[in-house]
């Protein structure tokens, strides 16, 4: 990839219209020249490239300088672009961190609006993906799980794997796995003491799950790792109290 093409990626970030970006690039490897000529060269109009002009101006990613009666202008250097992405980096890191601190308020809120049950299907590891994410996020202190760990070895990697306890742990999030006697459930049981989590195994054969089930809050989520790799999440306070009731009679079962 050349530094163009970086470049291009990174206005975009910057939310720059496909206008400005071309603009920004002719400008950056031509110098110095007005915007009649910046303007022919990416094929535009001059009314569009004032728009263009402007929205690189508000970015600060512009200098004009006049000379005589002309007006020059010429894209500053990639510092500029940095100190932008920067600048937009701590607002977004500002702006999580503002949400995060409300965050217990703001489902309250959210709960109230929204009564009816919601469903959510997802496919492919970006689905499977979103769904660990909406745990950790949305979890807030226990999460029960009935797993195989041996079909999610097909899916989920040993980093993805060690990445979900490491988020996990940094909220605090403590859980309870039910999981079918495999050498990787036993495996999993002798290290509980270092990840906040209690393991106990199902020792009947035949035992029909080969997917992950997560019940945390009023959600339950679903990954199925048969075939095609896709999950489920479904928002109902009444269905995530019946599916935390089965998981307490059979955690009591396999004390």
């Amino acid at each position: 990839m050349n530094t163009l093409e970086e470049i291009q990626k990174a206005l975009q970030l910057l939310g720059l219209n496909s206008n400005a970006i071309k603009f920004y690039l002719a400008s950056y490897t031509k110098g110095y020249a007005s915007i009649g000529k910046i303007a022919e060269l990416i094929k535009i109009d001059r009314s569009s490239a004032y728009l263009a002009l402007e929205q690189l101006k508000q970015a600060g990613l512009v200098d004009e300088e006049r000379v005589g009666c002309k007006k020059l202008v010429c894209a500053r250097p990639p510092q500029a672009i940095l100190s932008r992405l920067r600048t937009q980096t701590k607002k977004f890191k500002n702006q999580s961190l503002a949400i995060e601190d409300q965050l217990p308020e703001l489902l309250a809120e959210y709960s109230q609006k929204d009564n009816q049950p919601v469903l959510q299907f997802f496919s492919g590891k970006d689905g499977l993906k979103q769904i660990t994410d909406d745990i950790l996020d949305y979890c807030q202190d226990e999460l029960l799980v009935f797993s195989n760990q041996q079909e999610e070895k097909r899916v989920f990697t040993n980093l993805d794997h060690k990445e979900f306890i490491r988020e996990r742990m940094k909220k605090n999030i403590r859980i309870r796995v039910l999981a079918p006697d495999t050498p990787e459930a036993r495996a999993l049981k002798n290290n509980d003491n270092l990840s906040l989590r209690e393991t106990r195994i199902i020792h009947e054969k035949d035992i029909p799950f080969t997917n992950e089930i997560y019940i945390y809050r009023d959600k339950i989520a679903m990954l199925e790792f048969a075939q095609d790799t896709q999950g489920f999440i479904v928002k109902s306070k009444a269905f995530a109290e019946a599916q935390a009731w089965i998981f307490e009679k059979l955690w009591k079962m396999y004390e």
